[in-house]
């Protein structure tokens, strides 16, 4: 029955934390309250089929607007949600103040969250990366003078061997500390090197993913020429969904929320594949990008350890009218796929192309640390 469906709910609302199981419970509360926003059904004649009478079409009519843990996501689902009650004249409970400060509130958690951020970022850069970039630089110019007969000086005054003057015999000469120390540069083994950069990307495009498809979403959404204005139906189940947002109200989400999201991501893959490419140790390579993806993860962490329930669930209650229909085809099959082509070529042009931590580097040590680096791993 439904008063059974209902307490069943609940008590495993009780059991399953908020944090890592918002879509089960989401699911639960679908099935126990019968909602109308039904995300998926098949497409028939009398829903716009293709005249072949195929019928394998993917009919999402509606979405759920913050459907991850993410600061920004649950922010602009209760934005929506309060101005829909601020605009709505026949709302049963408007409280315009309440609400108003409460995006401001959240608002301000936003700002605090892009702050955070910048901050880690700029002394990442301060304090960490630009002293390993400097001490990568130093080890290899070492090498260079020590492995050719003719060197000159770069850009950045360090040393480059002149091509033809190598000597791989020198390499036994070096003191144990300084192999160890140049044959764990990262670019000696080539291919770690970009599997970590590519993990590092991934990363990064799947925050830069997350605020593309949430303007996505808003910008489907059809244009109502009123200031602050948004449009919903609200059905039965309390739940939102909502129909018409003026442009005024997409402009200031790019503006304040997509730009500085993307263009935070952007910097911090910059910085993260220049970290990552100068660290000294392959160990300290990956406990880095581990570091590296707390600093991306920290929306999340504010969304698990200070946002309130009843934002959460009227953020998880509000829906974008999509009417979204996707047949068969090799696009559809395939599309979110360019994420993972434009991070290997971005991998690519950096590892081979713009990366300065070592400027004109020239894939000297992997031959020369080979052997040394087999001893290194050989069980003590």
């Amino acid at each position: 029955s439904f008063d059974f469906a209902d307490r069943l709910v609940m008590f495993i609302r009780h059991l399953v934390p908020v944090g890592g199981s918002t879509n089960f419970q989401n699911a639960l509360r679908m099935e126990a309250l019968g909602a109308r926003a039904v995300p998926r059904e098949k497409s028939g004649a009398s829903d716009g089929a293709p005249p072949d009478g195929d019928t394998d079409h993917y009919h999402e009519p509606l979405e759920q607007f913050a459907s991850g843990e993410c600061v920004y996501d649950l922010f602009l689902g209760c934005l929506l949600y309060d101005l829909t009650r601020i605009t709505d004249k026949t709302a049963a409970s408007r409280a315009p103040g309440t609400r108003i400060i409460r995006s401001l509130c959240m608002f301000t958690l936003v700002v605090f969250t892009m702050s955070l951020q910048l901050y880690i970022i700029l002394h990442v850069r301060r304090f960490i990366s630009s002293w390993a970039v400097g001490e990568a630089r130093s080890a290899y110019s070492s090498y260079e003078d020590v492995m050719y007969d003719q060197t000159r000086l770069n850009e950045h005054g360090m040393l480059r061997g002149v091509p033809g003057t190598f000597r791989s015999e020198r390499f036994d000469a070096l003191p144990e500390d300084v192999k160890e120390v140049i044959c764990q540069v990262p670019f000696s083994q080539a291919l770690f090197l970009v599997v970590i950069l590519l993990i590092w990307t991934l990363g990064i495009a799947g925050e830069i993913k997350g605020s593309t498809q949430q303007l996505e979403k808003l910008l489907r959404l059809q244009a109502t020429r009123r200031g602050f204005a948004v449009n919903c139906q609200e059905t039965e189940d309390g739940t939102v969904q909502i129909t018409h947002a003026s442009g005024l109200v997409k402009g200031m989400v790019v503006v304040f929320i997509t730009l500085p999201r993307v263009a935070a991501a952007v910097v911090l893959l910059w910085l993260g594949c220049r970290w990552l490419s100068a660290t000294e140790s392959f160990t300290d390579v990956v406990l880095n990008c581990l570091a590296l993806g707390f600093i991306l993860d920290l929306n999340s962490l504010l969304y698990r350890t200070v946002m309130p329930r009843r934002n959460i669930v009227d953020a998880q209650n509000t829906y974008v009218v999509k009417n979204l229909r996707m047949p068969p085809s090799y696009f559809h099959y395939s599309r979110d796929l360019i994420w993972l082509a434009l991070a290997v070529a971005w991998v690519s042009l950096y590892v081979f192309q713009f990366q300065d931590v070592l400027s004109e580097y020239q894939w000297d040590i992997a031959g020369s640390c080979s052997g040394f680096l087999a001893e290194m791993a050989r069980p003590r």
